[in-house]
């Protein structure tokens, strides 16, 4: 009799905390997406945290330290889009920030839409262009549009691509009026984000360490030269978004969008997404500028810290789903393989676009065989292929053995390659292409070499080891626990609609762990 009475209580015990657990259904979730945050700088710059921000989720969270993205060229643009629907760019058709549109040969804004018009920007932006649902789109479907969803990024890309198809407010940092700015497709501009651009616009900026120089030693350094920048608001946009500053004020219209709606004050789920910074300082490498990418660090810790008390007095953090993850990929302009004799040089692709075109007129007698070049993606001209009734394989195969022969290339893709099964390395590559928008044929350049185009801020070295980043899930009765394996980016689409009781983004089919 007293077993089954003991019995009887566990599985009373169980159900009314398997209930608690159902019917734990989060007010918020905070989205935050740090551009070019590594899970080696997090950990190694920890005696620069403080209690309430990195630490506090570290300890408290579900972590997967070892997160990566299962596709080659990720940069900030692809990488929010496969965050926010858990998908690849061969399925959510972000292949980067820009490519080249084939209909008119112009570069173009992986978020542009001219359908639309610009508010406090001449540059109208839509998810047009994002071919995926996202986990916010589907928080808004799940509750019948009445989700608030709220989207806030130094650029544009990250902003839209954040918020999905069904945001409210999409909000992002004008580079020429240093205005927040957003897009007609988004409704009417909020009164809140128009008073905070009253108080922001102009004022100036300063940056300096945060705390004596010789505490910032994490690269062996006993006493690292102190730096000072100043900013008067309306100079130097681009570059001031490559500073503390700008997460400072990420964190202002955080506030400003909290305070001036209801989100998160009802039974009904709402969503807040943010990115911060925490990429090289204009353009600059880590070792001409050690202390700056840790002071970085330091200060991001206490922007969360502090977002993270103010959401808590707000709403509480019983109450909040909060994920953090990152870009993944890291922006490095040293000239240092030279330097020390390792291997590296530089592939012009407008040279190349020449010699390949006199190349394929040998072959196939004159025309104008390369349409175009963006990145290390060469697009055919199909026009001229089928007026001299050539057979594309053809022209293809010759143009693959061509490349093939110039220093410093590894490998060329083409789309004929990609089909059927495919190996890992494979599969890897194909993630990252998408009909739609990327080249007929691209270039794997050897690690250490640089892509040189005709947008000088768009070159980049190329590296092959992936960048380790952390995905971090906190809040709502997350027991902590760290996940060691390596895991894809995707993993976070789905454990947030977990989290959240919604199904999770189309083709998001990853399993949670």
């Amino acid at each position: 009799m007293r077993i089954k009475y003991c019995l009887t209580l566990l599985l009373l015990c169980v159900f009314h905390v398997s209930a608690q657990q159902k019917m734990n259904t989060p007010k918020l979730y905070l989205n935050i997406t740090v551009d070019q945050l590594r899970s080696d700088f997090l950990y190694e710059f920890s005696d620069l945290y403080c209690d309430g921000g990195f630490k506090r989720l570290l300890s408290g969270g579900k972590v997967f330290p070892n997160a990566y993205y299962p596709f080659e060229n990720i940069d900030r643009a692809s990488a929010a889009a496969a965050l926010a629907s858990g998908t690849m760019p061969y399925v959510n058709g972000i292949v980067g920030e820009r490519w080249l549109d084939r209909s008119s040969l112009r570069i173009v804004n992986c978020v542009e839409d001219h359908k639309h018009q610009g508010v406090y920007t001449n540059s109208p932006m839509s998810p047009a262009r994002l071919k995926a649902i996202t986990v916010t789109d589907e928080m808004k479907r799940a509750t019948r549009g009445n989700s608030i969803i709220c989207s806030i990024a130094p650029d544009e890309d990250a902003a839209v691509l954040a918020g999905g198809h069904a945001a409210d407010h999409v909000l992002w940092k004008n580079n020429s009026t240093g205005y927040w700015c957003s897009s007609s497709y988004y409704g009417l501009y909020p009164q809140w984000a128009a008073d905070k651009n009253k108080e922001i616009r102009g004022r100036s900026s300063k940056w300096v360490p945060l705390f004596p120089t010789e505490q910032y030693n994490n690269f062996g350094e006993e006493a690292p030269d102190a730096f000072s920048y100043s900013f008067n608001g309306l100079k130097e946009i681009r570059t001031y978004k490559t500073t503390a500053c700008i997460n400072d004020e990420v964190n202002e219209m955080a506030k400003a969008f909290l305070e001036g709606t209801l989100a998160g004050r009802d039974d009904i789920a709402d969503c807040l997404s943010l990115t911060y910074y925490v990429g090289n300082y204009n353009g600059n490498s880590m070792e001409e500028r050690p202390i700056e990418i840790q002071d970085m660090y330091a200060r991001l810790d206490r922007n969360i810290a502090e977002l993270l008390d103010y959401v808590d007095k707000l709403i509480g953090l019983d109450n909040v789903v909060v994920s953090v993850a990152s870009t993944g990929y890291v922006i490095e302009n040293s000239e240092d393989g030279a330097k020390y004799r390792l291997p590296s040089g530089k592939i012009y692709m407008d040279r190349i676009e020449g010699l390949l075109n006199v190349y394929l007129t040998a072959q196939f007698g004159k025309g104008d065989f390369v349409e175009g070049v963006y990145g290390s993606q060469l697009y055919l001209n199909r026009k001229t292929i089928e007026n001299l009734k050539l057979d594309k394989l053809d022209v293809v195969s010759h143009t693959v053995e061509f490349l093939k022969s110039i220093e410093g290339v590894e490998d060329v893709f083409t789309i004929y390659r990609l089909g059927g099964m495919l190996s890992p390395e494979m599969q890897y590559v194909k993630n990252g292409y998408n009909p739609s928008s990327s080249g007929d044929v691209w270039l794997r350049l050897m690690p250490g070499w640089k892509v040189i185009t005709d947008v000088a801020s768009e070159s980049n070295t190329i590296f092959r080891t992936p960048v380790m980043f952390p995905i971090i899930i906190y809040g709502c009765g997350t027991q902590p626990r760290v996940v060691d394996d390596m895991t894809p980016a995707s993993i976070l689409a789905a454990e947030v609609a977990r989290m959240l009781h919604i199904r999770r983004p189309n083709d998001n089919s990853l399993r949670v762990f």
